[in-house]
C-alpha cells in the first residue's frame, strides 16, 4: 500500500516543477513579445521616417509641376507636365497611406476633434466627385438627411478621408450607372447623433467569400481588375482602422452583378448652439494671431512676405507662387537669419520651416514674437511649413505662436486658403491647384466650377429655352455689381446687405454657386455691420461675376448650335 505522505510529496514536487516550467515558458513568451513589439515599432518608425523624408523632394516635383502648368505650354508639353503631376500626386497618396498605416500599427494615430459643418463638407465632396463621375458618364448623386445637425464635433479630415476612399473606389470600379452617397440619422441620444454613411454603386459586385478580405491590409481581389486598376490594398484597411478608432462600425453589402454598398456609422456629439467654434487638437484651443488680416485697399495690395526654409527648391516653389501675385518676397535660409531680418524690417506674413540648421522654426518664431512684443510692433502672422502631418507637431506649432500650418508637398489650394484668411484680397491672384481633366472635357469642367450644371439643367426643364432668361440676367449683372460697389464705397452696411442679397438670389437661379456664396458672405457682413473687409470681398465678387458672364455666354452659344433648324 502506497504511503499517503510520499504520494502527497510527489504531487507537490510535480506541481512545483509544472509551475517552474510555466514560469520559464511565460518568460520566454514575454521576451518574444517584446522582440516582436520592438521589431514592429522599428518598422513603423522607419516607415514614418522615410515617408516624412520623401515629402521634401516631392514638394519640388509637385510644386514645380504646378508652376510649369501655369505657364504658356504647347499641347504636348502640357500633356507631359500633367502626366508628371498625376504620377507625383499618386506617389504622394501612396506615401500618405504608408504613413497612416505605420501610425495605426504603432498605435500613434490620434483623432483631431473639432467642430465642423458636416453638410458643407458633404457638399464639397460631391462637387469634386460629380466632376470625376462626368469623365466616365456616371451620375454621382447624394441623399442627405435634413435632420442632420448644423455642426458636429469630430475629426472631419478623417471622415472626409473615408468618404473619399469609398467614392473613389466606387467610381473606379463602376463602368455605367450611378453612384449614390446616402447620409442619414439613425438615432439621436443625449446630444449625440448616430449617423450612417452609405456609398452604393452599380459596379460588378463582390462574391461573399472575398468581402471580408477587402478590409485587410495589402489585400486586393484577384483577377483582371487587379492588374487594370492597381493600388496598394491599404485604403479600405486604413478606413476600417479609422472607424474603429472612432468607435464606429463598417461593412459591405454586395452581390455579383448587383453592385456594392460600402457603409459605416459613427456617433458624433452635436455642437451646442451658440458655443464658439474653436479648433481642438490635443485639447488646447488654437490662439489666432491678432496681427493677421491687415486692412489694405484695392489699389494697394502690395504685401511683403518672408519665406524661411533651408531647402532652395522649397523656397523657389513658394516664391514663384507669391511673386506671380505681385508680392514682395524676402528669403532666409535658417531661423537665425529670419530673426535678424525681422529686427530691421516688417513683414505682413512669414512662412516658417520647422526643421532647419542653426536655429529651427520653433525657436525662431519665439524670438520673432518676443522681439516684436518688446519693440511694440504688431506681430506678423507666422505659418509653419512642415512635412510632419502629426497632431503633435501641429499642436507644437500652435503652442509656439504660429497661426496656421502648410504641409509639404505644397497644396496650392491650401496656400490660397491661408492667404485668404491672413491677407484678404490676395488669394485670387495666387494660382490654385491645377485640375487635370480629359482634353475634350476641360472647358466643361472649368465651367462646372462656376455654374452647377445640374441646377442649370433643372432650370431648363422647368422653363424651357434658357436663352432669353440668361440674356436678361447678363444685361442686369453689371448694374448689380455697380450697386454693391456703391454701397461698399459709401460704407452703408444696410445697402450692402440688400444689394448682395438681390444678386445672391438671381445668381442662385442659374446654379452660380461661386458668386452666390460670395454674395452671401457680403450680405452677412452687411447684416452684422462688420464691413472692414468688404473692399477685398468686392474684388472677389467682381472676378466671379466676370467668370460667370463668360460661362453663360458660352452656354448660350452652345445652346444655339444645338437648336433644331
Amino acid at each position: 500500500m502506497a504511503d499517503p505522505q510520499n504520494t502527497s510529496t510527489d504531487k507537490i514536487a510535480h506541481l512545483s516543477a509544472t509551475i517552474d516550467r510555466l514560469q520559464k515558458e511565460n518568460a520566454q513568451l514575454q521576451k518574444k513579445a517584446r522582440h516582436a513589439d520592438s521589431a514592429n515599432k522599428a518598422k513603423s518608425d522607419f516607415l514614418a521616417m522615410i515617408s516624412h523624408e520623401i515629402r521634401t523632394p516631392m514638394n519640388g516635383v509637385i510644386g514645380l509641376s504646378e508652376l510649369l502648368l501655369g505657364t504658356d505650354l504647347q499641347g504636348q508639353q502640357k500633356h507631359f507636365a500633367e502626366l508628371i503631376l498625376t504620377s507625383a500626386r499618386n506617389l504622394l497618396t501612396l506615401i500618405n497611406s504608408l504613413l497612416d498605416f505605420s501610425k495605426i500599427e504603432a498605435k500613434k494615430m490620434v483623432l483631431d476633434l473639432a467642430p465642423f459643418d458636416l453638410k458643407a463638407m458633404l457638399k464639397e465632396i460631391m462637387e469634386l466627385y460629380s466632376l470625376s463621375g462626368q469623365q466616365k458618364n456616371l451620375a454621382v448623386v447624394a441623399q442627405i438627411d435634413h435632420q442632420l445637425s448644423p455642426s458636429y464635433i469630430g475629426d472631419s479630415y478623417r471622415i472626409r478621408q473615408i468618404l473619399v476612399n469609398f467614392l473613389g473606389n466606387a467610381i473606379k470600379f463602376t463602368e455605367k450607372g450611378e453612384i449614390l452617397l446616402k447620409v442619414f440619422l439613425v438615432e439621436s441620444k443625449e446630444n449625440t447623433d448616430l449617423i450612417r454613411f452609405e456609398v452604393k454603386d452599380t459596379g460588378p459586385g463582390i462574391i461573399r467569400e472575398k468581402q471580408g478580405e477587402l478590409f485587410q491590409p495589402f489585400t486586393q481581389l484577384d483577377g483582371p481588375s487587379r492588374l487594370r486598376y492597381g493600388g496598394t490594398g491599404l485604403g479600405l484597411s486604413i478606413c476600417a482602422k479609422l472607424i474603429e478608432l472612432m468607435q464606429g462600425a463598417v461593412g459591405l453589402n454586395s452581390k455579383p452583378g448587383q453592385g456594392s454598398t460600402f457603409w459605416f456609422q459613427i456617433s458624433l456629439p452635436v455642437e451646442q448652439t451658440g458655443s464658439p467654434i474653436v479648433k481642438q487638437t490635443t485639447g488646447k484651443p488654437v490662439v489666432e494671431n491678432q496681427g493677421a488680416g491687415k486692412k489694405r485697399t484695392a489699389a494697394a495690395l502690395k504685401y511683403k512676405i518672408l519665406i524661411v526654409d533651408d531647402e532652395p527648391t522649397n523656397r523657389m516653389v513658394l516664391r514663384e507662387s507669391l511673386q506671380r501675385a505681385g508680392v514682395e518676397v524676402v528669403e532666409a535660409i535658417n531661423g537665425q537669419e529670419a530673426a535678424e531680418f525681422c529686427m530691421h524690417s516688417s513683414f505682413d506674413l512669414i512662412f516658417m520651416d520647422c526643421q532647419m540648421p542653426v536655429v529651427d522654426g520653433f525657436e525662431s518664431t519665439t524670438k520673432i514674437l518676443s522681439l516684436t512684443k518688446t519693440s511694440g510692433k504688431l506681430p506678423p502672422p507666422i505659418v509653419a511649413l512642415t512635412a510632419d502631418a502629426t497632431v503633435t507637431t501641429q499642436q507644437r506649432c500652435h503652442d509656439t505662436g504660429m497661426v496656421d500650418h502648410l504641409l509639404k508637398p505644397l497644396d496650392f489650394d491650401e496656400l490660397k486658403r491661408i492667404v485668404a484668411r491672413l491677407l484678404p484680397g490676395l488669394q485670387q491672384e495666387i494660382q490654385g491647384r491645377h485640375i487635370i481633366a480629359k482634353e475634350e472635357d476641360s472647358d466643361v469642367e472649368k465651367e462646372a466650377l462656376v455654374v452647377n450644371p445640374q441646377s442649370l439643367e433643372k432650370l431648363g426643364q422647368n422653363i424651357g429655352d434658357l436663352t432669353p432668361v440668361i440674356t436678361v440676367f447678363l444685361q442686369t449683372l453689371n448694374n448689380r455689381i455697380s450697386e454693391i460697389s456703391q454701397a461698399v464705397e459709401a460704407k452703408d452696411a444696410g445697402a450692402i446687405a440688400r444689394t448682395a442679397h438681390t444678386l445672391k438670389g438671381s445668381s442662385s437661379q442659374f446654379g452660380a454657386e461661386e458668386l452666390a456664396g460670395l454674395c452671401r458672405q457680403m450680405e452677412e457682413m452687411g447684416r452684422s455691420k462688420t464691413i472692414a473687409q468688404a473692399e477685398s470681398l468686392l474684388l472677389e465678387i467682381g472676378r466671379a461675376a466676370d467668370r460667370l458672364g463668360e460661362t453663360l455666354v458660352r452656354t448660350v452659344e452652345r445652346m444655339s448650335r444645338h437648336k433644331p433648324e
